[in-house]
């Protein structure tokens, strides 16, 4: 970590006073996004927008699709990506840049927001406008970013050219200082969850008998099946635990031989009817999900703030965790035991077994307690509200600039 780091994020203060209160008797706003338009939670972040009366439109590459269920009232406005077949030419990074510069002038925002700092942050840079937003996810800056000497100057030039820097852990606030994010203009933003839909209740009868689950008890690992989210960790750690025992999985958004690698793994351990992958649900299915479970798991190698923990929490959900800082963050005053060493099964089928045999009483109290902790830190109504803030400020921020330069 670069000298300087901890006293920057120690002097690191709010950029804005605005209150949400201010943000709603206020005109819209026109905001556009780079970002993965399929990202279940980008969509939900760009739906609140524009369910709040702003004019939202998301960038997106030609050839990108965009898979069904992006609300009509958001736009999508194409622009040539800078690379071709996965190569970058000087030629093609010109004629990308051009594109997009155009796309975003057709659009005039108040305010372009990049969500993940690899390629969409990138692209806010090459795109010359201002004021742009670049929102963390982690593994762009604890992976990506670190993967090559371009890719570590692209990082550095998109984050110190930014007009804010959003993160979502004190983890990542440090990562992101040692980028190169300017401390003044580096903002802590959670996701948030939807306390109205993520919330604890009865487990779904049907939703259970649907996926033949009557009578065993169930361990919900909720990443997508990608190298970086270690499911096979748990699937051997399964094969420590009692036989009515099952994990969770989804095939959603998994990478095909990822998916095939943990098929032949449980084929192989003799778990082919004690793992569950499930094909592409609905979104409306996923508070559900948490509710069925007996314990929900997440053991990736790398992690910020991760959605999918402040989901199980806001539904009162037991947690085994990869014992990671940032996730350390969120559990550790709440049950330090439920964190385990990354890509150590012993410890992680441990923990399962500690879960899995506590207490009623108990269990409830630490349902009761995890519920408190997202009301109080990540209420998506108002982390959200606060965003909505951060970019009305940024706007005035912007006319007050563009007005003072006017001869």
């Amino acid at each position: 970590m670069p000298r300087g780091v901890d006293r920057q994020l120690r002097e690191l203060e709010p950029m804005s006073a605005v209150t949400a209160s201010t943000a709603t008797t206020a005109e819209p706003l026109n905001l556009a996004f780079l970002g993965d338009p399929n990202s279940v939670h980008l969509r939900r972040w760009v739906s609140y927008f524009a369910a709040r009366g702003h004019t939202v439109t998301m960038l997106v590459r030609e050839g990108k699709e965009v898979e069904p269920g992006l609300p009509p009232a958001i736009a999508v406005e194409r622009f040539s990506h800078f690379a071709a077949r996965g190569r970058v030419t000087p030629t093609g990074l010109l004629k990308g840049r051009r594109s997009l510069r155009r796309a975003v002038a057709r659009i005039g925002p108040d305010v372009l927001n990049a969500h993940f700092l690899t390629v969409h942050g990138w692209n806010a840079w090459m795109s010359g406008f201002h004021p742009y937003v670049v929102t963390l996810w982690g593994s762009d800056v604890f992976i990506h970013a670190r993967k090559s000497r371009a890719g570590a100057v692209l990082a550095r030039l998109a984050l110190r050219s930014a007009d804010m820097v959003m993160v979502n852990s004190e983890t990542l606030m440090h990562g992101a200082l040692a980028v190169g994010a300017p401390a003044e203009r580096t903002e802590m933003v959670q996701f948030g969850v939807d306390l109205t839909r993520f919330m604890p209740g009865p487990a779904p009868a049907a939703l259970r008998a649907h996926l033949g689950l009557e009578g065993r008890r169930i361990i919900f690992s909720p990443r997508a099946i990608t190298p970086l989210y270690r499911h096979q960790i748990v699937v051997e750690a399964l094969t420590r635990l009692p036989s009515d025992v099952v994990v969770l999985m989804s095939r959603f958004r998994g990478q095909a031989d990822e998916v095939d690698k943990l098929e032949r793994l449980t084929e192989t351990l003799g778990l082919a009817d004690r793992v569950v992958l499930m094909p592409e649900f609905e979104e409306s299915d996923i508070p559900d999900l948490y509710r069925m479970a007996d314990v929900v798991v997440s053991v990736p190698a790398s992690d910020s703030t991760a959605a999918t923990i402040l989901e199980a929490l806001a539904c009162g959900k037991q947690i085994v965790a990869g014992d990671l800082p940032s996730v350390r963050e969120w559990l550790w005053d709440l049950d330090g035991s439920a964190l385990v060493p990354i890509d150590d099964v012993s410890a992680t089928a441990a923990a399962l077994v500690r879960a899995l045999d506590r207490d009623p009483m108990e269990r409830a109290e630490l349902g009761r307690r995890a519920r408190a902790i997202v009301e109080t830190r990540a209420d998506q109504a108002a982390t959200l509200a606060r965003v909505e803030s951060l970019y009305r400020e940024l706007a005035k921020r912007s006319r007050r600039g563009s007005a003072g330069s006017r001869p």
